[in-house]
């Protein structure tokens, strides 16, 4: 590496040094000066860090290199070569932690898979969620469709079993789009349905559970299978977490069931409606869900109703949600909807 000159012409060796162990409060800006001017400068000193710094500063580092486009450059091969290095059983967990997730965008082959694989058993949960995110990443980019099933069963068997809600948090966002991966087989995702019910049932963290929902109304099944997908959800339309309500009933809704698409229009038409329900009908409405374009048309003119009648301005229990924010949501929401 020594002597690499990036685009902006500097000498990439010592350009940022000392960048990664900056104050918190002017790092982020210096990471952020570094992404515009050189990012292949800025992999350079990631790399350095991870072969000399202490643990501290190579998670710095690491998140740093989270958000450098690199994963394409000339340097993807070295990167490569240093988070194999890093994702070993006795390395720093706070390391591992930050370096699982990255070895899933970066690793390819057989060999990273089993290393994935094998962190899902690590014994600090940190690890294990990391582990997760890595093989979501290492699936989505297809680098060893081989092992692609085996990795989700395994993501799913920490769903069902895990002790601890983050690495079962992780396990439920990973099948976000998991029918995407390379090699995924489409006819185990009925097996799915089954873990994601028992999920919806049993699962103490209500955050697992909205997760749960919304993957559950959102998967992509056989033709033959949407019937399964409905009885699961079904139970849970009237559920007290309001996520999982509202992915339940969004999606029985644009099945066909009469009684939840009339129940969808009545919470619909209330003024100060959650705007989980907002977001489910949208997301469950649109034409590649298997929902017919009667309800998709309907589901538009609500929406535009709402922001005319100043649903925005209405006082939520979301107070992350400034007024400006969920107008600007509204908009997305109806602008994601055909008007055919």
């Amino acid at each position: 590496m020594d002597g690499y000159v990036g685009r902006a012409g500097k000498v990439a060796d010592g350009a940022f040094a000392g960048m990664f162990q900056a104050p918190a409060e002017v790092r982020d800006d210096l990471i952020d000066r570094a992404l515009d001017e050189d990012v292949a400068a800025l992999v350079v000193e990631v790399l350095r860090v991870c072969a000399t710094g202490a643990p501290a500063e190579v998670v710095v580092a690491l998140e740093a290199l989270d958000r450098a486009p690199a994963e394409d450059g000339d340097l993807a091969p070295e990167v490569a070569r240093v988070l194999t290095g890093l994702c070993r059983p006795d390395q720093d967990t706070g390391v591992l932690a930050a370096a699982l997730p990255l070895y899933g965008v970066y690793g390819e082959g057989e060999s990273v898979a089993r290393a994935l694989l094998d962190m899902t058993g690590h014994p600090a949960p940190a690890v294990r969620a990391a582990a997760v995110s890595g093989i979501e990443y290492f699936a989505d980019e297809g680098s060893f469709p081989g092992a692609t099933m085996e990795l989700v069963e395994r993501v799913a068997r920490l769903l069902a079993e895990d002790h601890d809600a983050g690495v079962r948090l992780a396990a439920v966002e990973a099948f976000g789009l998991f029918f995407t991966w390379h090699g995924y087989e489409r006819a185990w995702s009925s097996h799915l349905v089954e873990v994601l019910s028992r999920t919806l049932n049993v699962e103490p963290d209500q955050r697992v559970r909205g997760e749960a929902a919304e993957t559950l109304a959102e998967l992509v099944v056989e033709d033959g299978d949407w019937g399964l997908l409905g009885d699961a959800l079904r139970p849970h339309v009237e559920d007290r977490n309001v996520k999982v309500a509202a992915y339940a009933l969004a999606r029985v809704a644009t099945l066909g069931d009469e009684r939840a698409l009339e129940r969808l229009w009545a919470l619909l038409a209330a003024p100060g409606v959650h705007r989980e329900y907002l977001s489910a009908a949208t997301e469950l409405a649109v034409s590649y869900r298997h929902s017919p374009a009667k309800i998709r048309r309907k589901l538009r003119k609500e929406l535009k109703r709402l922001r005319k009648s100043g649903w925005a301005e209405l006082p939520a229990d979301e107070p992350n949600w400034s007024a400006k924010a969920r107008a600007e949501y509204l908009d997305i929401l109806i602008g994601r909807l055909s008007p055919w």
